[in-house]
């Protein structure tokens, strides 16, 4: 099953600890289900979300016996009452929310140790001291979905410490581009861990 983008190139820029045994993971917007599949393979108990009634990620966990669970909720509907896991992810997903600091702070609502987020950048995020958060308002051409925000590093780094995290570190630019063949999207994202 090929997807957009093949993950594995970008995984590094993600910083997951490279052991999870024992560990809770919630990863956010899970689409394919790379990362949920990638932390059980580290070995956290994993549970995944998104929009979807029926993602990619539910066809393969018959095939692949992962201890990772799918439950359809929204990043907006988590609470303290969903749980509290020791890793969150949310990659590429902020990009496509209206509210993305709104999202941060329910990220925050269930995470008891570190988030590792990942959206797209403008050009500049890396050399601007500036909290940057530009509104796209772009309508996707494939699909019922919108691409509203850039959120610049600075921007980011802030969202998350007024969200409640403690601080921030693992700062790392990469460019994401989608595999040959594939719809072509070329975007500069930036990625960090907050910790609580």
């Amino acid at each position: 099953m090929q997807g957009d983008y093949d993950m594995h190139r970008y995984v590094k820029s993600y910083h997951l600890p490279p052991v999870l045994t024992g560990k809770s993971v919630l990863d956010i917007g899970t689409a394919s289900g790379y990362f949920a599949l990638e932390c059980a393979r580290r070995g956290a108990a994993v549970t995944a979300i998104d929009v979807y009634d029926k993602p990619l990620l539910n066809d393969l966990l018959p095939l692949l016996h992962a201890d990772v669970h799918y439950v359809r909720k929204s990043i907006y509907d988590l609470d303290e009452a969903f749980g509290q896991f020791d890793v969150v992810i949310c990659g590429s997903l902020l990009l496509h929310l209206p509210d993305p600091l709104g999202a941060i702070q329910r990220i925050r609502s269930v995470c008891a140790g570190r988030a590792i987020i990942s959206t797209s950048c403008p050009e500049d995020s890396r050399s601007t001291f500036r909290p940057i958060c530009e509104f796209l308002g772009l309508k996707a051409t494939d699909g019922d979905y919108w691409f509203y925000w850039s959120l610049g590093m600075v921007a980011l780094r802030r969202m998350l410490l007024a969200a409640g995290f403690s601080k921030v570190e693992h700062e790392e630019h990469f460019v994401l581009a989608t595999e040959p063949g594939r719809r072509e999207y070329v975007s500069p994202h930036v990625g960090m861990t907050a910790l609580v």
